[in-house]
């Protein structure tokens, strides 16, 4: 099973999760982290330890990590804590229509698939709606 880690500023990532499995019903294997009241090494081994499945080892294999912000902590921690992992692919600028997405495609592709489409509906799900004033 593909794993996901919604890693963000605040409590933004664990609301995008909640959203995500009131409209899907729960989803196995989708977490959300925050960078709150953590100091760089303290995010880099919470990353670590998620990615390492602590406390449950059965929870190994290929994860996507989706970030808020590239460049900001998040997104370093991430890359910190992937660095020994090859199996981890990072994305940044998660959305609520990529979590949609992972929810709804991840058992049917491949993690390169996977990114790719979730990168896809992303982008598509950021557009100008209406008549510009």
């Amino acid at each position: 099973m593909i794993r996901a880690l919604v890693l963000t500023h605040g409590q933004i990532g664990t609301e995008m999760v909640r959203v995500t499995e009131l409209i899907m019903g729960p989803v196995p294997g989708l977490a959300a982290l925050s960078n709150q009241g953590n100091s760089a090494a303290q995010m880099v081994q919470v990353v670590t330890d998620w990615l390492e499945g602590k406390p449950t080892p059965e929870a190994a294999g290929p994860v996507i990590l989706l970030v808020d912000d590239y460049g900001g902590s998040c997104a370093n921690a991430a890359q910190s804590a992937c660095a020994k992992h090859k199996d981890a692919v990072i994305v940044c600028g998660v959305n609520l229509a990529m979590l949609l997405g992972f929810a709804t495609w991840r058992d049917d592709n491949d993690i390169e698939e996977l990114v790719s489409l979730l990168i896809k509906k992303g982008r598509e799900a950021i557009t100008q709606v209406g008549k510009r004033i």
